[in-house]
């Protein structure tokens, strides 16, 4: 028979002095790698405060590869030189273990100060995805900039108050996301020669009238959310991106809309076009225009996407585009996105015209958006 360990009876509890019942300390029995994986997923803090519970937790912390740094949003904003949130943050990545890599770096910061320090200490450190949100108490946007530049940077999102301009050369960056930061360089993405992905949500367009460029030879994948120039869309969009599979549009539509090498490399195309009548400094009819143009410009796309407000101005279009050709070359499939709770969009006799009139077979769905969408690039 199996000699059991002194003090156990062999059902999953242990005795203590005087006969008591206590819990099986099972966390005991884990690998220091399975300890430090389940630390990378919880605040950093947290983290940190466990070094109380046994010498063995002692120095776990100093080995996380995953940082999750989040200040108090309750509570104002301290001045710089009494910024708490930040001498916790800098005693954190000054006394971990160095040859450790830091593979993500994500903060929530309430002041300016933490945010640039926290930018420049992740570059310096060659983090390679870092994630800051600013978005609580700071109420006026300021510049981020960098110091000194990373190769090893590879995904960068920043969330909030943030001035986006000019940036020095990222060679590794592959993926950028922005969301409620204010635009203020038409080229601003110019330096990252590598960039395969761009998410912009919700971002202010402060660039002049020659509007937003987007010069990426790598790109595959692009969404413009809800972007905007107030009090009106941003005054244009320029893509030379050859390689862009995935083109996502929501919100007002730029009021011009340039494909530089008419996008050969085009598979799915998502519109979410938001149009308003009473708004002086946009016409509805050009409003109508703006689309047509931007529509007529993915010719190369096989599966396109179209909400029920992206459909209903097409319908309110039809003089208009009862004159244009089929805009597409190759298409295969035509999602109309069904709205919430209510009966599939159907298309005006003028609609179907123009989409399909070259492609009576394309297969016509009504589907949720995320159906048929490429989450990778394609080969």
């Amino acid at each position: 028979m199996k000699r059991m360990a002194r003090g156990s009876y062999g059902y999953g509890h242990t005795y203590g002095y005087g006969g008591e019942q206590q819990p099986e300390d099972r966390l005991t029995s884990l690998s220091d790698d399975l300890l430090i994986s389940i630390l990378s997923h919880i605040d950093t803090k947290q983290a940190v405060q466990s070094s109380i519970l046994s010498k063995r937790w002692v120095n776990l912390w100093t080995l996380l590869p995953v940082l999750n740094f989040t200040c108090d949003q309750d509570q104002n904003p301290p001045n710089p030189p009494d910024n708490d949130g930040y001498h916790f943050i800098h005693n954190v990545l000054a006394r971990r273990n160095a040859s450790i890599m830091i593979e993500k770096l994500s903060a929530n910061v309430s002041d300016h100060y933490t945010m640039f320090r926290v930018f420049n200490d992740a570059l310096s450190l060659r983090v390679s995805d870092l994630r800051i949100d600013c978005s609580e108490n700071i109420v006026k946007h300021y510049p981020i900039s960098c110091v000194d530049t990373s190769d090893l940077l590879m995904s960068l999102s920043l969330k909030g108050m943030v001035e986006f301009g000019y940036f020095p050369r990222f060679d590794g960056l592959v993926k950028l996301r922005l969301e409620r930061v204010k635009i203020v360089e038409n080229e601003a993405f110019s330096s990252f020669v590598n960039l395969e992905e761009l998410f912009l949500v919700n971002c202010k367009m402060e660039v002049d009238s020659s509007g937003l460029e987007v010069v990426a030879d790598k790109l595959w994948r692009l969404t413009i959310s809800s972007c905007f120039h107030t009090p009106v869309a941003y005054p244009g969009l320029v893509l030379s991106t050859p390689n862009l599979v995935v083109f996502e549009l929501e919100g007002l539509i730029p009021m011009v809309f340039e494909a530089v090498e008419e996008l050969p490399a085009l598979h799915t195309v998502h519109i979410d076009a938001l149009f308003s009548h009473g708004a002086p400094e946009l016409p509805f009819e050009q409003q109508k225009i703006n689309l047509i143009k931007i529509i007529g410009s993915f010719k190369y796309a096989e599966c396109v996407h179209l909400t029920p407000s992206t459909v209903e101005l097409l319908s309110l279009s039809a003089s208009l585009i009862v004159q244009e050709h089929c805009p597409f070359e190759d298409l295969k499939f035509l999602n109309l996105i069904p709205p919430p709770n209510k009966p599939v969009t159907r298309l005006d006799s003028c609609v179907t015209a123009y989409l399909l009139k070259d492609y009576p077979k394309s297969v016509v769905k009504a589907l949720p958006r995320s159906v048929g969408m490429p989450m990778r690039r394609l080969t």
